[in-house]
């Protein structure tokens, strides 16, 4: 018999209850100690500058700038709840090629150019929720550029367009 079993093993978002204390503490554990890694290489994220006693990193996962009051805020966004998507997604994405369930939509992966370099993009797309990870190449590790739900009418249909014109594995 043929299991229809998914193994991307994604979970939805955390709980918007979840604090800015606790959101750090799971980025620390399972994304900046999470050991994670893709074709070898040592994915990591920018640390400094620090704000508020937290990694840039943190911030380009969590939050987005809003310039529109003429001085930088930072503000939440519902991306901060999707955080646990990048260690499911970058340690799962390779079970995708053996995945024999045909409702599962997978992890999509793929490398396109942008400007003087490449970048490598996952994205998981289900019913509820299309998560994008941007990586890009720094010698021999690949840098988390940034990672956010893709809420924004129409762009899924425009990072799609981008995979099937850039679909190979990094």
């Amino acid at each position: 018999m043929i299991s229809t079993k998914s193994k991307c093993e994604i979970n939805g978002p955390l709980p918007n209850s979840i604090s800015d204390d606790e959101l750090y503490d799971y980025f620390l554990k399972y994304i900046y100690h999470g050991n994670l890694k893709i074709n070898g290489m040592e994915i990591k994220v920018f640390t400094t500058p620090f704000e508020d006693n937290k990694m840039q990193g943190f911030f380009h996962l969590t939050t987005k700038v809003q310039k529109k009051y003429g001085i930088k805020i930072r503000m939440k966004e519902p991306r901060a709840y999707f955080i646990n998507y990048i260690p499911q997604m970058i340690n799962n994405y390779l079970n995708c090629s053996t995945c024999d369930n045909l409702e599962c939509n997978k992890i999509k992966i793929w490398t396109a150019p942008y400007k003087n370099t490449k970048r490598t993009k996952l994205l998981y797309s289900d019913n509820n929720y299309s998560y994008i990870i941007i990586l890009e190449r720094n010698k021999n590790d690949m840098y988390i550029i940034s990672s956010f739900l893709i809420d924004e009418p129409g762009y899924l249909e425009k990072v799609i367009k981008e995979y099937n014109k850039y679909k190979k594995v990094p």
